[in-house]
């Protein structure tokens, strides 16, 4: 994980709000109905500040979208993820945990903390005053994927081997799933 970078402050209050965080990374997990999302992203916004999605992070970071992927695998940037889910009753009378890829948001304060820190950065780089960890957060922040692989964030390590949970495009509204459509 990243240290000496300017994290959001994660309080008690938010702890319990975003979830439980991946092991090794600032990803933080939630999860509940649409309304329930609603509820977490407007009290998320009021604890944490502003956020954005990925895409969003790596225009205020001036980063790649890869590099933005490749800091919150790394850890070096705090991401709160949120599940839309529902259930589904099978042919033979069991229940399956049907989950919606995650809405994925980034404060808006770490980004910017980013791009500042690149700033200074390359700064550096062109004065010819450049250590070699600079030229290494340099190359991380885009780090030449056309195409990067966000599968990391999109499910949740505790789902795996879990054969009752199945991830969807869309989770139907909750009386929709109750009645096995």
């Amino acid at each position: 994980m990243i240290t000496g970078f300017a994290f959001v402050h994660i309080s008690k209050e938010v702890a319990q709000l975003a979830g439980v965080a991946d092991k090794g990374t600032r990803i933080f997990r939630a999860q509940g109905s649409h309304a329930s999302m609603r509820e977490w992203f407007d009290a998320l916004c009021e604890h944490i500040g502003p956020c954005v999605s990925p895409g969003g992070a790596a225009v205020y970071a001036g980063v790649s979208r890869a590099g933005v992927y490749k800091r919150m695998k790394a850890g070096g940037l705090t991401a709160f993820c949120f599940h839309i889910v529902g259930k589904k009753k099978t042919l033979f009378g069991g229940e399956k945990i049907l989950k919606q890829l995650p809405l994925v948001y980034i404060p808006v304060a770490e980004c910017k903390a980013w791009g500042a820190e690149l700033e200074e950065r390359a700064a550096r780089l062109k004065a010819d005053r450049s250590t070699p960890e600079d030229e290494a957060a340099l190359n991380e922040a885009d780090p030449g994927i056309d195409n990067p692989d966000p599968s990391f964030v999109h499910y949740d390590p505790k789902d795996r081997r879990q054969r009752k949970v199945r991830y969807v495009d869309t989770v139907p509204e909750a009386e929709e799933t109750t009645n096995g459509k």
